[in-house]
Formats: C-alpha cells, structure tokens, sequence
C-alpha cells in the first residue's frame, strides 16, 4: 500500500492494457490534494502514456491554470525536468501529481496546479455541480448526484483520481452509462475562508443499465484524507435507501468484485446491521430464521447475508433446511463477535439521517 516495488518485477504493458490503466504496482508515489499529501495504493497508466508524458486524454491543467483538452502535448523544459529527476530504478513514473480538490484536475507542475485551484469555478461554498439527494444539516454532509452522460469530463477526472485507491477499476472514459453519488463535507484544513467549503470526500457509481438488476453499487472510494469517519458506512446507507426506491432493487447489494477496502466497509456495515436484528431474535430464544424473510427486512441479498454470518463465525450448518431457506445461528458466537467488536446492540447506530433524503 504506497510502498514500491523493484521496476524490474513490473510487468510489461500492452497498449491496450496501458490505455485502461492496468498495473500490478503503484505509478505515481505521492498526490497533492487540497491540502493534503499522500501515497498512492495502486498504479493508473490512464495519466500517463508509456514514455512518461503526462496524459491529456481527458482534462489536465496547462500551464496558465486552466485545463487542456489535446490529445497530445510536448512537455515543457521545465516540466521533462522533474520526471527526469527520478531514479530511472525507481518503479514511479511520477514523484508528484497535484489534482484540484474541486474538479479533479490534474497536473505534474505546481505552480500550474496552484494558478488553476485560485480560479476554479467548482471553487464554491456549496456544491455548483450535480442534483441534491441528501443534506444533513447537523454533521453536515451533502450527497449529490452527477451523471456520466451530462457531465462527462468531471466523472472521467472523479474516475481517474478514484483509480489511484481502487484496485479493480477500470472506467474511466465510457462514463455515460454510470450516476456518479458524491459526499460533500465541511473540511477546515483546505481552506482560509470563514466558512468553509464543501469538498469532495468520497463517490460511489451506480451503473443505469446494470446487467444485474440487483447491483446497486459498482464502486465505491472514500479519499485517504478523509477516511476514518465513517464515509463509507454513510454511502453505503445511502445505497441501499436509493435501491429501496429503484424499480427492481428490493434486494440489492454491491457488485463484485470489491476492492479489499470496499469488501471491508460492506462486512462491517452489514455485520452490525445484522447483530441488532439477531440479538433481539436470542432475546426471544430464537435462533432460527428464515433468510427471504430477513433479506425482506433489510433489503440485503441472500448471499450477501450468509457471507456476512460466516464472516461473523455465527452461522451453523442449515444445509437440511436449504429448500426452506431457514438458517440457523449460534448465539454465543454472536455474543463474542459483538465483544470483541465493541458493538451495542441496544442502540442501531446510522450515519445516515433518513429525514434529509431527497429522493
């Protein structure tokens, strides 16, 4: 995760695999966003071309600040510079690359990244792109709604960045067909204004002719600076309300497969869901249930619930009881999994408001 590896053990890269950014090792070493500055986790070969000049296939910053459409483009002196100043062992393309915290923009130059954030018309108190789907005036968060199809170049740049921390992405340009879901939150350290401005933290995208009716999620990124509060578990939430109301997505779930974060965030939103629901079945001394009924009361897939129970070691063997769809639990593996997890189960804890939807 952001460490590198030895050049020599990358593997070749065919044309094709080069354009949809196929790399078994991180490309770029660090990422300039906002304020903030860290290591990438996984390559993205879509930035650049093989010879190292930075990509412009989609929108990238040039050198007055603002973006540059062109297919191809010769690097400045300046620019060839600071690739030519890394190790030619070093397994990294690029040292640096600085993506506005507003657009997703991107460059390997400083000075041009720092002229575009001063003037970038996403640079707005609020949101300026996308439909309101939620607001929670209290934490606060905004949830908005970008499609592929209207607002192409944002939700390339939005894939493009996502890449960098999704191991299994691979669309970045054919957006059209994809709903890109963004949470906004209120971030202090990336802004002087007095109040400060909604930025990005993370997406989901929701594919609109899903061959799998039933996926309602194709990816879903927190960025690094803004992990740890519980972003994940509010997209997810979110997901699933939006399903509820989606014409054949009574039961849904993610598509698969997920990146290890992704698999991450999804066991633990749904183990905890269901521990609330399973305790309050051993209070009534039961330890039976049947799966479509409780899949009914969760919205969760079948398959998504027994994967769950396994991943919490609380399932028992209900193959007898298979044409029944009855499963059965053990109470006391439920009782461990909620100690060592420190999960209550006298309280549902959400992140999500249901009161600030807008659907």
């Amino acid at each position: 995760m952001g460490s590198g590896l030895d050049s020599s053990k990358r593997k070749p890269l065919s044309k094709e695999s080069e354009f949809y950014g196929v790399l078994d090792s991180p490309n770029i070493r660090r990422v300039c966003f906002g304020a903030y500055e860290f290591d990438t986790w996984y390559g993205n070969a879509a930035y650049f071309a093989s010879d190292r000049e930075l990509g412009t296939s989609v929108s990238s910053i040039s050198a007055n600040g603002v973006e540059n459409k062109s297919k191809s483009r010769k690097r400045s002196v300046t620019e060839r510079v600071k690739t030519s100043e890394l190790d030619k062992s070093s397994p990294y393309w690029l040292d640096k690359l600085y993506v506005c915290d507003y657009c997703f923009k991107y460059t390997d130059v400083e000075s041009n990244w720092q002229s575009h954030r001063a003037s970038c018309r996403y640079a707005t108190d609020i949101p300026p792109i996308g439909t309101l789907m939620y607001k929670d005036v209290y934490t606060p968060y905004i949830i908005t709604r970008v499609r592929g199809f209207k607002d192409e170049l944002f939700a390339q740049n939005l894939c493009l960045f996502g890449k960098l921390f999704l191991d299994n992405k691979s669309v970045y340009y054919n957006v059209d067909q994809f709903d890109f879901y963004i949470i906004y939150g209120q971030d202090d350290h990336s802004t002087s204004h007095n109040t400060p401005h909604f930025k990005p933290m993370g997406f989901f995208s929701k594919e609109v002719t899903a061959w799998d009716s039933d996926n309602n999620l194709a990816c879903i990124c927190v960025f690094p600076p803004y992990q740890r509060r519980r972003l994940g578990s509010l997209l997810i939430e979110f997901s699933y309300e939006l399903a509820a109301v989606t014409p054949g997505q009574a039961l849904s779930g993610p598509e698969f497969p997920l990146s290890p974060y992704g698999k991450l965030s999804y066991l633990r939103f749904w183990s905890k869901r269901l521990a609330v629901i399973l305790y309050d079945m051993v209070s009534a001394k039961v330890t039976k249930f049947n799966l479509t009924e409780l899949a009914k009361v969760t919205g969760f897939r079948k398959e998504d619930i027994l994967m769950t129970l396994e991943f919490m070691e609380t399932l028992c063997d209900s193959s007898s009881n298979s044409k029944d769809n009855i499963v059965e639990f053990s109470s006391v593996n439920l009782g461990v999994w909620c100690k060592e997890n420190k999960v209550n189960v006298n309280e549902e804890s959400r992140m999500l408001n249901t009161e600030f939807l807008i659907l």
